[in-house]
């Protein structure tokens, strides 16, 4: 009877240590703070663009001074589809050298994967088709606002190919649209503030702040506590190692839940993080769902880690517990993804991650760990 009784009240004991344990952190999801820059006037675009002859864009000069090109078997034919204006260059009444078009609001977000280029001081982006090798087609865009633009483009049948064609094309419309119509090189032609416009996203980018200066503070708790609240604290992590590692062209972002660094050309995105309101790493070792591959426990300045890919190994993770153990909430992580380079589309180019940029990730999570979350627990 003692020992029903005592192991009754140790029973007891343990129902009250669970029922009153402290409960898991949990912090609110942190907005953007940074003004939205405002887009222009869309019935004032609508008009100027009602009013603009699409022919008028296409220089005959510069059509004659490509040669094989002879400007005496060019025409010209405007048309209206779907409502938007376009104008096609020919060679003999069939083969289509260009074509000039009011490129649809929907296709806004195309311009993020342009390479910016200056049109004689008129800002365009431009896309070259790339197949098997050789270069199969060529895209200019001239942003006229945030959501609307002009676009030029080789047309299917033409025999050049070649984007120095059509940007001397591109440079000779743009030079006879108006001033407030296009952008200066380096205008806001987007709602996306800052390096904030490099980020790879379907998002408009009122969901990201180019980061700022945060002090990190001292201690694994701290510090993931601090990365749980806002997000410029996982930059400030992570930003010198960052730097060193990959170099300089990378910019942080801030966006909910998550910093971002990434660079103009959009060869390689990396993801940061330093949270407690994350899952722990052990959670990524266990993958009860079998969603990633190559899963592998490991050590990061003596702090236990797990990483594993992506199963089309477009992406590698890093997940490391500054806690001392894979099973405690929160972690330290870093996800690095490469991607299509801006202004070339090219179908066989492959997007796996590279074992230099494996080996690279390591580096940055080592220096991360060994600065701010130190073993002496």
């Amino acid at each position: 009877m003692i020992l029903v009784a005592l192991l009754a009240g140790l029973s007891a004991a343990c129902t009250d240590s669970v029922a009153t344990s402290p409960p898991q952190p949990s912090y609110s999801k942190w907005q953007p703070k940074q003004p939205r820059p405002a887009d222009r006037d869309e019935r004032a675009v609508d008009g100027a663009l009602a009013a603009l002859d699409f022919c008028e864009l296409i220089d005959l000069a510069v059509y004659a001074l490509h040669q094989p090109l002879d400007a005496t078997q060019a025409s010209l034919q405007a048309e209206v589809k779907d409502g938007k204006k376009q104008c096609t260059l020919y060679r003999d009444g069939y083969e289509d050298i260009l074509d000039v078009r009011d490129v649809d609001p929907n296709h806004a977000a195309l311009r993020d994967d342009g390479a910016v280029i200056d049109l004689g001081g008129v800002k365009g982006y431009q896309v070259e088709t790339r197949r098997e090798g050789a270069v199969s087609g060529c895209k200019i865009t001239v942003p006229v606002s945030f959501r609307r633009a002009i676009g030029f483009e080789l047309g299917l049948q033409s025999r050049s190919k070649d984007c120095a064609l059509l940007g001397d094309f591109a440079a000779a419309g743009a030079a006879k649209l108006s001033r407030d119509l296009v952008y200066p090189p380096d205008g806001q032609d987007s709602g996306r503030v800052g390096a904030c416009a490099n980020w790879v996203s379907d998002s408009k980018g009122d969901n990201c702040d180019p980061a700022v200066d945060a002090q990190v503070p001292t201690g694994a708790g701290q510090i993931l506590a601090a990365g749980a609240a806002d997000p410029n604290f996982e930059c400030a992590v992570f930003h010198g190692a960052v730097k060193k590692v990959f170099g300089p062209d990378f910019a942080p972002i801030a966006t909910p839940g998550s910093c971002y660094f990434v660079e103009p050309r959009h060869r390689l995105q990396i993801e940061a993080g330093a949270t407690a309101n994350g899952g722990a790493p052990g959670e990524w070792l266990a993958d009860p769902n079998g969603t990633f591959k190559d899963h592998r426990q490991t050590s990061l300045s003596g702090n236990p880690g797990v990483t594993f890919r992506s199963k089309d190994d477009r992406e590698f993770s890093l997940y490391v517990s500054p806690l001392g153990n894979l099973d405690s909430r929160g972690h330290v992580r870093l996800r690095i993804s490469p991607q299509r380079e801006r202004g070339i589309d090219d179908w066989e180019r492959s997007k796996v991650v590279s074992a230099v940029d494996v080996a690279r990730a390591h580096a940055v999570m080592e220096l991360v760990m060994a600065t701010h979350f130190p073993t002496d627990r």
